[in-house]
């Protein structure tokens, strides 16, 4: 299964504690280190393109340097070992789709794009208003007001700029989900039972489906 979490929206609280629940794995940060390793570069070359990604343009446009030149209109740069876009986008999917085939709750990384036509995969989104999500993010974060908004603007567009960028989609689409939460109204622990449910319903409603075509 798939989360997508605004900020203050609790999806690092619930990601891991479904994962947990349901005996799977549970990747976020873990994900650029398979992804490096794909791409046999160093995990920290990888962190740094997808920040890059969210931000601006400085260290995306030194490793994927055919992208470069597009943008800065500059020769294409004869660098060993660099990537153009498709391939980062390839890599990125190779790990998610055999971490889906194993069994994982995928947190964040346009994951419900990439994994749409995954049969038997569940997208969940946890957002909620503007005002409720930085509040949570001060009681449960212990943030002061200004750090919260300024870390909730540069979260929220950097994870809108990267899907974005790659995929060309809004990543608060509505439609791209099956279950959408608002996890400041509904407690964190809450959220986490109602994805455990739904998770474990949608797999009987495929046993049963099986089952059924195995009868007939």
């Amino acid at each position: 299964m798939t989360i997508s979490a605004a900020y203050g929206a609790g999806g690092g609280f619930v990601g891991p504690r479904v994962a947990e629940r349901l005996g799977v794995t549970f990747w976020d940060r873990a994900i650029p280190a398979s992804v490096a390793a794909e791409l046999a570069e160093p995990p920290e070359e990888v962190l740094a393109v997808e920040d890059d990604l969210g931000r601006g343009f400085s260290h995306w446009i030194s490793f994927f340097a055919p992208m470069g030149a597009a943008w800065t209109g500059m020769p294409p740069l004869e660098v060993e070992g660099r990537h153009d876009e498709a391939s980062y986008k390839e890599h990125v999917a190779a790990v998610l789709h055999r971490e889906a085939e194993r069994g994982a709750v995928i947190l964040g990384r346009g994951a419900a794009i990439v994994l749409a036509g995954h049969p038997g995969a569940l997208h969940v989104r946890l957002d909620g208003p503007l005002e409720a999500r930085i509040a949570q993010v001060m009681d449960l974060g212990g943030l002061d007001e200004r750090s919260a908004r300024r870390a909730q603007h540069q979260s929220d567009t950097a994870r809108h700029r990267y899907v974005h960028r790659l995929y060309h989609a809004d990543v608060a689409d509505h439609r791209r989900y099956h279950l959408w939460i608002d996890a400041t109204a509904v407690p964190l622990a809450t959220c986490v039972d109602i994805v455990v449910s739904a998770v474990r319903g949608r797999d009987e409603l495929r046993q049963l489906g099986a089952d059924d075509h195995d009868r007939a």
